[in-house]
């Protein structure tokens, strides 16, 4: 008896992880189609259309993810999204939210010197990286939001404009 019901939960197990594994494989297939996900050549065809000199504003966070953390990365882009509309609609200004703790994103970590989930803008120009900024006091200002929006939009702006600073 107990051999028989134990043989069922087996192949009743087995079946479930094969269901499981079936619809894997087609919500797999339906994210490698969307365009939140790119192939490498769309990708590339994009990067072929973008302007030469573009500042790209990284948000750079880790795998845990505290409510602070995920409000640091809701205000900047809502400061860049209210402050820059044009210059994101032109790619002259392009936002990125990036896990450093993956490891494709592990060179992340040295080459802005990264120690904390930050917010870094960064000169590009003919594809070469350039000049960057941490603007570090995002984590002194994140309980005021308004005064959060300001610093990140004033700071992006003489970043974007070195010769306009006053």
């Amino acid at each position: 008896m107990r051999y028989v019901v134990k043989k069922r939960l087996l192949i009743s197990a087995a079946l479930i992880a094969s269901i499981a594994l079936v619809g894997a494989m087609a919500h797999a297939d339906e994210v490698s189609d969307s365009t939140v996900l790119r192939k490498p050549d769309t990708l590339s065809k994009e990067q072929a259309s973008l302007p030469s000199d573009r500042i790209i504003a990284y948000y750079f966070y880790g795998n845990r993810r505290c409510a602070t953390c995920r409000k640091l990365e809701a205000y900047s882009e809502e400061a860049l999204l209210t402050g820059f509309e044009s210059e994101l609609a032109d790619s002259s200004l392009v936002w990125r939210a990036v896990n450093y703790d993956e490891e494709e994103n592990e060179h992340y970590i040295k080459n802005y010197q990264l120690y904390t989930k930050t917010l870094i803008l960064s000169r590009e120009g003919d594809a070469k990286e350039g000049e960057w900024k941490n603007l570090d006091k995002i984590w002194q200002l994140v309980r005021n939001k308004d005064k959060f929006i300001k610093y990140v939009q004033e700071e992006t702006r003489k970043f974007m404009n070195p010769g306009k600073n006053e």
